[in-house]
């Protein structure tokens, strides 16, 4: 039976075998060693952005002491003070630390899960039973899934504990933006759980799969975002200089163009090749974000019209794609080659 193709995938056969996956992950040893790494430092993570929005709530109401007591409150110091502080920088410490830490969580989730079975020969024995092979891969694949998206919003849930004990103020749009970001770091686990998948199928031991995932981790982590960097400066040039002190208001607006131009050719061209690796998707995605909050706190005493979640998505549609391809290709091309493997 698990020889032929069927028409229909059955869903309580996929349901059981994802049961399964799910529970043996939750019991592998490899699996909790890296989520316990991960919970420490999302703690210590926690702690930092804390401590950061108290420090910085703490300057704030001094500089609101401060310009109560001034005698003009034209001159006030909060016109180029920074932003408000906001809680949104808690929640941005933890997304940060599943950006430089969750793949390997996600490698550590597909890398065996098909090639350990099959050099353990349980494989072999789990397709002679009556099971179709894409109800195995889906099944495996729903479970993995579900393992990533439980790990991944327990340090949200941490955050917003912490948050709520602290007695600090949650906004819906807050809550909105940090909702975003949670989405956005789902898709980019999945993307590495792709890619450990892929490997895992073409792979005769977990050792190579593993080996050649985080080769893949690298490569996305550090490689491309260094050639982005550099393709981006040759190519915009060199950054225009500050013109002198006395240089004329015509002299002081070019200057400006050019900077502006500089800066479009180089975010344009950094932009468009981060656009190719997940980490720059996700960095680009949260970055954005947050910038949007700032956008929305540097509106001053203006009541400031909040962007709905239809306009949000729109301005960050080419990103949101990226993430959403790139585990497809991965999950893809590890189910055709799942399909086509000789157990022999």
């Amino acid at each position: 039976m698990s020889g032929d193709v069927p028409m229909t995938i059955d869903l309580s056969r996929v349901a059981i075998i994802a049961r399964k996956e799910f529970a043996d992950h939750l019991t592998d040893r490899t699996f909790l060693l890296v989520l316990a790494l991960f919970g420490i430092l999302t703690v210590l993570a926690l702690e930092r952005g804390l401590a950061s929005y108290v420090s910085a709530m703490e300057w704030y109401v001094a500089v609101l002491e401060r310009t109560a007591h001034s005698v003009s409150s034209e001159a006030s110091l909060l016109t180029s003070s920074p932003n408000l502080p906001s809680v949104l920088w808690i929640f941005l410490s933890v997304g940060n630390t599943l950006l430089l830490f969750g793949p390997i969580l996600a490698i550590a989730v597909g890398f065996d899960l098909i090639s350990g079975e099959r050099s353990t020969r349980s494989l072999r024995m789990l397709l002679s039973r009556p099971v179709y092979r894409d109800e195995v891969i889906t099944g495996k694949a729903v479970a993995g899934t579900a393992v990533l998206v439980l790990a991944s919003v327990v340090p949200y849930l941490l955050a917003l504990g912490a948050v709520l004990v602290a007695g600090l103020t949650i906004t819906p749009y807050d809550a909105m933006i940090v909702a975003l970001c949670w989405g956005a770091g789902v898709l980019y686990l999945l993307a590495y759980f792709g890619v450990a998948v892929a490997f895992s199928a073409f792979s005769e031991d977990g050792g190579r799969a593993l080996a050649w995932a985080m080769a893949v981790f690298i490569l996305f982590s550090t490689v491309v975002p260094a050639v982005a960097e550099d393709t981006a400066r040759s190519a915009a040039g060199p950054i225009p200089e500050w013109p002198p002190d006395d240089a004329p208001p015509d002299e002081i607006q070019r200057y400006l163009e050019e900077r502006s131009s500089y800066y479009a050719t180089y975010n344009g061209i950094r932009n468009t090749i981060l656009a190719l690796s997940p980490n720059g998707n996700c960095e680009t995605l949260i970055q954005m974000l947050a910038d949007l909050h700032r956008d929305e706190d540097t509106a001053g005493g203006a009541v400031a019209e909040q962007p709905g979640l239809d306009e949000v998505l729109g301005r960050f549609w080419q990103n949101i794609v990226g993430l959403i391809a790139f585990p497809t290709i991965f999950l893809a091309v590890a189910y055709v080659r799942f399909m086509r493997i000789d157990l022999r």
